[in-house]
């Protein structure tokens, strides 16, 4: 199972969050370990039954479903970048990808034509696809 995480601990040493570009950028189209179908079950369905969330992670008729929709010969990864977007003034370094058409998270979408267009539609769940309570 692909993943990768520091909790943030170091946003201004790492950008990790790439891993899914990454993974059919380089793992699928450049070195071929992976088939295409293969590396999303991988990103998507694989997760969501560890976590026990059976009904997360695909696309089928009445499951909820986030949806990427993506140019698979622009898919690429670009140069890291500086942002001043935490508490303080504080610094990250990102990296964005392209080739994202649209993303979509609970049928809002977040991502069009590689511009994040800010709704916060995600939910966080438990274990089993329940949403969490408010803290």
């Amino acid at each position: 199972m692909f993943g990768v995480s520091d909790g943030g601990a170091h946003t201004k040493l790492l950008t990790a969050g790439r891993y899914p570009t990454e993974t059919r950028c380089k793992g699928v189209r450049e070195h071929g370990r992976l088939n295409l179908e293969e590396a999303h079950w991988r990103l998507s369905a694989l997760p969501a039954m560890v976590a026990g969330c059976e009904d997360r992670g695909v696309i089928r008729r009445g499951a909820p479903a986030d949806l990427i929709v993506y140019d698979y010969d622009r898919l690429n990864i670009l140069p890291p970048e500086i942002v001043h977007d935490l508490p303080g003034g504080e610094w990250r370094r990102i990296q964005r990808a392209a080739g994202y058409r649209d993303i979509l998270v609970n049928g809002q979408i977040t991502i069009e034509n590689d511009v994040e267009t800010h709704p916060h539609s995600g939910q966080l769940l438990r274990r089993g696809g329940r949403r969490a309570r408010a803290l």
